[in-house]
């Protein structure tokens, strides 16, 4: 980018439902590409636009971080006001900061939490924004699997192999919880980074443990040995990102005190 460029940091809302996710690509809408479209616009050229990860086609964002670079003049309010007026209704802009030059969406992010939400009744106005399963879970079976998963771990077998080619399997998590309201079930994970497809998967056999189907041992044994979970993906929909964490004392007071709640229901 140019010497005279500016940084800023993005706080972004997306329903991720018409999206391929968050990666621009050349035959699919993303949340990155209507970013980039927007920004181009409105300053009528060159910009750049970073976000902390890659989501998931479909996933939703409840506070994504990104950057944005750019030569301009107009101040962090009226580029968010701007961007917001050019982005398609279902992106959001909820803030707009000014950063330092050498800020990273992704390479400063230490830490992206995700929320997941489960129905445990049919549901006509939330139908795209959680999983429905009619069958009882058990909440406290789900709590105790997913307890196995905190720790830093191998989840080569909660992600497609061809994703881990490159990347090192081994994640750090340090908050897996479960909570349950009338209606629902949520999931909270919170961790260093997340291997493709793996937050769904791990959904999927929280599941399993919840209708009785695996056991907490089974799913322990996942973590030790690595075994193809393809079937155990939970659908998109009902996956948020939820927030990206750049200070250890935010993430520490996340962790500490965010109460788990729904998105609707």
């Amino acid at each position: 980018m140019h010497a005279h460029s500016k940084r800023f940091k993005l706080a972004l809302e997306f329903d991720g439902g018409r999206y391929s996710g968050w990666q621009k690509q050349d035959d699919a809408k993303s949340i990155q590409g209507s970013l980039l479209k927007a920004a181009a616009e409105l300053f009528e050229g060159e910009a750049d636009v970073q976000g902390s990860g890659r989501t998931d086609a479909g996933v939703h964002g409840l506070r994504f971080v990104a950057h944005l670079e750019a030569q301009t003049e107009l101040s962090p309010k009226e580029i968010g006001q701007r961007l917001n007026e050019l982005l398609p209704k279902d992106i959001a802009i909820l803030e707009c900061k000014r950063a330092g030059a050498r800020f990273h969406a992704r390479h400063n992010c230490i830490g992206r939490s995700y929320l997941y939400q489960i129905a445990k009744r049919k549901t006509a106005l939330c139908r795209d924004y959680v999983w429905q399963i009619p069958e009882p879970l058990h909440a406290g079976f789900m709590q105790e699997a997913a307890t196995t998963l905190v720790g830093m771990h191998d989840f080569t077998s909660f992600t497609d192999r061809q994703a881990i080619k490159k990347k090192s399997p081994l994640v750090m998590v340090s908050k897996a919880q479960i909570a349950e309201t009338e209606d629902l079930i949520l999931f909270r994970i919170v961790g260093s980074h997340f291997l493709w497809k793996m937050v769904r998967r791990i959904v999927g056999v929280l599941a399993e443990v919840g209708k009785g189907q695996l056991t907490v041992a089974e799913v322990a044994h996942f973590l030790e040995e690595p075994v193809v979970l393809k079937a155990y993906t939970a659908p998109s929909q009902g996956l948020f990102f939820e927030r990206a964490f750049y200070d250890q004392e935010e993430l520490d007071g996340f962790l500490a005190e965010e109460p788990l709640g729904s998105v609707f229901l």
